[in-house]
């Protein structure tokens, strides 16, 4: 690392298996960062995005940073030459909307499978996980045009600050005003506080009776967003009240395959992405859709109901990095059983790690102790006391420096989040972290002494 910037693998030039052509970085990297927003922007000095992730393969960065986002991989970087060398070889437009038709379904095919989806939902690409969400929102308006509707969901710093605005089908982006609306219909929002004024997870009783309440004083359509992983990895109602609507936002991805099969089964839409536990390039996202459902949508309002199918259609960055995604994806599920093992190993020694480092005080996240992998807790937030005065801990904007510092250094957490007074950062475990291959111990030492490091413990 040198003057704030990251240092990357220098792929100037592709070679195309077959002799033709190399594909050019630039152009590549290019398409990549097309078709999202305003946070995949790369600022010209630090040669990062917001995240402070290169749009480039970085092997010497540790990537303990899946909760936000991280750099794409040197394979994964590859298998997107070659779809990308692909289409820039279609010279007629038409030839060329074919094959962005067929990559789009070829990846939902894919994507359906890997979450045991097929036959249950349709697969609908988007952006970011964001817009999977909004667009979620916009199909169950779809099913009730005239009615107003109430999202019930976690407070921002769990989610994100464009998710409430994304859930009452606002622009969340720039340049267009955040309060713009997409549809003429009152859409309001109810945020729940998951954590009390410590930083301590709420009891599920209480937050159970806390969404209940939410959507009994409702003035619309009460929708639930089951939160499956916030950023701190908490999950968010364990009972969904009765009577209300439920979205599952499940883009932290870190999640069994089963529990989204049942979720479909019961006519939930399920908003998954590929860029965070599975480490895709940041932004890939999309709505996995009750086939029934759908369909029935697209009977009532066949018109608008094909404007939101389609809007993405020919989006060449969200499908080069959904193809991106996938290479991690499809490694992980042939993982099958050896999954839970390695996470409980890993999430031991991270405990262990943190308890040494004086000035950290780990903060509790997902409890754990169910079934399945994705009971195991994966992110691990940390606040920092204040070495002037240890009886304080550090806000979310005072952290921001720490957590630069520690990305020049060549080790990316996840990003700072609120957590009432006080602020934490977040070590995350990633599906890249565990496929055949990864170290063995998943770049902890180096981690744990950079932290000290950083902190001046």
């Amino acid at each position: 690392m040198d003057n704030g910037s990251f240092r990357y693998q220098p792929l100037l030039a592709l070679d195309a298996p077959d002799g033709s052509s190399p594909v050019r970085e630039d152009a590549l990297v290019a398409s990549l960062l097309s078709g999202g927003d305003s946070r995949l922007r790369i600022d010209a000095r630090t040669g990062v995005n917001k995240y402070l992730c290169p749009p480039r393969p970085a092997p010497d960065v540790l990537c303990a940073s899946s909760c936000t986002a991280s750099p794409i991989t040197g394979q994964a970087f590859r298998r997107s030459a070659e779809a990308w060398r692909t289409l820039a070889a279609c010279a007629p437009e038409r030839q060329r909307t074919r094959l962005l038709d067929r990559y789009a379904r070829d990846i939902g095919t894919r994507l359906l499978a890997c979450f045991h989806a097929g036959g249950l939902a349709e697969a609908i690409l988007c952006p970011s996980g964001t817009d999977a969400l909004q667009t979620a929102t916009l199909l169950l308006h779809l099913e009730q045009p005239g009615r107003p509707m109430t999202a019930i969901l976690p407070q921002a710093s769990e989610t994100g600050s464009g998710v409430p605005l994304a859930a009452t089908l606002r622009r969340f982006d720039e340049p267009v005003p955040f309060d713009a609306p997409l549809v003429d219909c009152a859409v309001d929002a109810a945020e729940i506080p998951l954590r009390d004024a410590d930083g301590v997870p709420r009891p599920d009783d209480a937050l159970a009776d806390a969404y209940a309440a939410a959507a009994a004083g409702s003035t619309g359509r009460p929708v639930v967003f089951l939160t499956y992983g916030t950023k701190t990895g908490l999950i968010a109602p364990n009972r969904p009240p009765r009577g209300a609507e439920v979205i599952v936002d499940a883009c932290q991805a870190r999640v069994e395959p089963a529990l989204v099969a049942g979720w479909l089964r019961q006519g939930w839409p399920v908003a998954v992405t590929g860029s965070k536990f599975f480490g895709g390039p940041a932004f890939s996202g999309a709505v996995l859709f009750p086939s029934d459902r759908l369909a029935a949508i697209r009977r009532a309002s066949p018109g608008r109901c094909r404007k939101v199918l389609e809007g993405n259609a020919g989006n060449v960055g969200m499908l080069l990095r959904w193809i991106a995604a996938l290479e991690t994806m499809e490694a992980f599920a042939a993982l099958g059983g050896q999954v839970a093992a390695r996470l409980c190993d890993r999430a031991a020694a991270i405990g262990r790690g943190l308890a040494g480092i004086d000035g950290v005080v780990p903060i509790p996240g997902l409890i754990g102790g169910g079934e399945g992998w994705s009971a195991v807790p994966t992110i691990f937030t940390i606040a920092v006391r204040d070495p002037v005065d240890p009886r304080r801990k550090l806000t979310a904007a005072e952290l921001r420096p720490l957590y630069a510092r520690l990305a020049r250094d060549g080790v990316l957490l996840g990003q700072p989040v609120g957590l009432g007074a006080f602020g934490g950062l977040r070590i995350a475990v990633g599906a890249r972290d565990l496929l055949p291959g990864a170290p063995a111990d998943g770049g902890l030492p180096r981690l744990l002494a950079a932290l000290r490091a950083a902190i001046g413990a």
